[in-house]
């Protein structure tokens, strides 16, 4: 298969350092001292974590979880659905 042009990465925005609770260990198999940045993170924890796990990464980070979920094309759309959710209940509060 032959492909034109340039492939684009996507540049990350949030490069802050987070610590990796023990629940969420597994999906960084590739972080073994325990630390990576906060957009890795929110994006593994979207792709491989359970409904309850995005829950609870959402109300500690709304807005980098919002921006996160519909930056990324991987990200499934029944996440994207109950985090668009999530914020347009947030918003009429």
């Amino acid at each position: 298969m032959k492909t034109i042009g340039e492939a684009k990465r996507i540049k990350p925005k949030f490069l802050q350092k987070v610590k990796i609770p023990k629940k969420f260990k597994m999906f960084f198999w590739d972080c073994p001292n325990n630390e990576t940045y906060l957009e890795k993170f929110i994006l593994r924890i979207l792709q491989y974590g359970t409904f309850e796990d995005i829950k609870t990464i959402y109300k500690k980070f709304p807005n980098e979880t919002f921006y996160i979920a519909f930056k990324y094309p991987e990200i499934k759309r029944g996440v994207k659905f109950w985090i668009k959710l999530w914020k347009e209940r947030e918003l009429k509060k």
